[in-house]
């Protein structure tokens, strides 16, 4: 865990680590939310770069269809 301070007009720095962990970049969006009373923090994903980050992570050959149904039986789902 991490202590940042909060300073003027209530801005807070996200630590490296934080950063680094999530994967966030500038100009990237978040959702502060409280939970349990706690604030947490959710990255808005989709944007161009967080698609290119993923790209290629998952090898497939074939149809998209096909993809999406071994996705499926891998889960156990039918």
């Amino acid at each position: 865990m991490t202590e940042v301070k909060i300073h003027n007009k209530y801005l807070v720095v996200i630590p490296k680590d934080v950063r680094n962990t999530l994967g966030l970049q500038i100009g990237e969006t978040i959702d502060f939310v409280v939970e349990k009373g706690k604030a947490v923090l959710y990255p808005k994903r989709g944007n161009v770069a967080s698609v290119r980050k993923l790209h290629g992570i998952i090898e497939h050959k074939g149809t998209i269809d096909e993809g999406i149904d071994e996705g499926y039986a891998l889960m156990g789902v039918e």
